[in-house]
């Protein structure tokens, strides 16, 4: 068509107009970012008389149900949602949009269970019913069913199963790769646990803080003294100058850390290895309440523009990011 929009019978997207931003968000889309479940319902409705094959709508619309504790009329949705999604892909040959279909049932589950998972009374009955109910082998479901059964149930065996198959769905996932190195730790074994733990590192960037976790979870305090498992994660670096400016830092002790910052920052090839620490135990004795803001201030400052300098530069620190947990 030369001047409007197409609809797509299945999935109720629209093609955009070639004048109107590509990024601009759908109404109904923007209702669900702002929590407002009731406007979700309102809209996916409205659609959904006009094209009762709109699989996007009776998702939206089995989301915003299951969030306001209508389940079983959420579910129902959902299930049409999925079958019609499903039908979609058993009619097409295009590999790529078989892709994209199955995409988007991971799409539709994963608002689901992120949306429910903090709930303990919602968070598992969400997952099962992905798993049994719309019968779709969902990574975080699994996860979550995971947990439970080695929690609830006290097996770790039937939980490392549910995990293998989490990770036969996205074995890049760090979250699954990091329960299964606690479940292992507890059944005792040490190279499970290592390559567990090393797969989660390796794809954990941004999303999980592996090494933070790692240093308080009581399934590892088995493995405290094995040097392997100390020195995967181990959060400092090796560097004698820099090494104990981030010990102070991470031990609360930010005088420290301010006083052994400049001779770092002088020996190091790196300089936001040292700027980015420095600062942040600037910031955090500036909230002190007998902080010397005359004193602090300009030296802050100081770091800022430095700091600004190098980043407009793309210079990174992988040192303190590996400290942050993100990488």
């Amino acid at each position: 068509m030369s001047n409007g929009s197409t609809e797509n019978d299945v999935t109720g997207e629209m093609a955009a107009p070639e004048d109107e931003a590509l990024d601009q968000l759908d109404p109904i889309e923007d209702a669900w970012l702002q929590q407002e479940p009731e406007a979700v319902e309102k809209l996916a409705r409205e659609r959904i008389a006009k094209n009762d094959a709109d699989a996007q709508s009776h998702a939206w619309l089995g989301l915003s149900l299951c969030i306001t504790n209508k389940m079983s009329a959420g579910q129902t949705e959902l299930k049409r949602a999925f079958d019609l999604i499903r039908g979609a892909e058993e009619k097409t040959s295009d590999e790529e949009e078989k892709h994209m279909l199955v995409w988007e049932l991971h799409g539709i589950a994963n608002r689901l269970v992120d949306t429910l998972a903090e709930n303990p009374t919602m968070g598992l009955p969400a997952a099962k019913f992905v798993i049994e109910g719309l019968k779709l082998e969902h990574a975080p479901s699994l996860r979550l069913m995971s947990e439970d059964v080695a929690v609830r149930e006290g097996d770790p065996v039937k939980a490392a199963g549910l995990l293998k198959r989490a990770l036969a769905v996205d074995a890049t996932d760090p979250e699954s790769h990091y329960l299964a190195a606690r479940l292992f730790a507890r059944l005792g074994k040490k190279p499970n646990v290592l390559s567990h733990l090393q797969k989660a590192l390796d794809n954990a960037a941004g999303t999980i803080a592996v090494r933070t976790l790692a240093r308080f979870e009581p399934d590892f305090d088995g493995f405290r003294k094995d040097s392997e498992f100390t020195t995967l994660i181990d959060l400092f670096p090796t560097d004698a100058a820099l090494r104990p400016l981030y010990v102070a830092l991470d031990a609360g002790d930010f005088a420290k850390a301010v006083e052994l910052a400049p001779a770092a920052e002088k020996t190091t090839a790196n300089k936001l290895d040292v700027l980015y620490p420095y600062r942040e135990a600037v910031e955090l004795l500036l909230d002190s309440p007998d902080a010397d803001e005359k004193k602090m201030m300009p030296l802050l400052e100081r770091l800022q523009a430095d700091i600004e300098k190098l980043e407009d530069a793309d210079q990174e620190s992988a040192v303190y990011a590996r400290f942050c947990g993100d990488a």
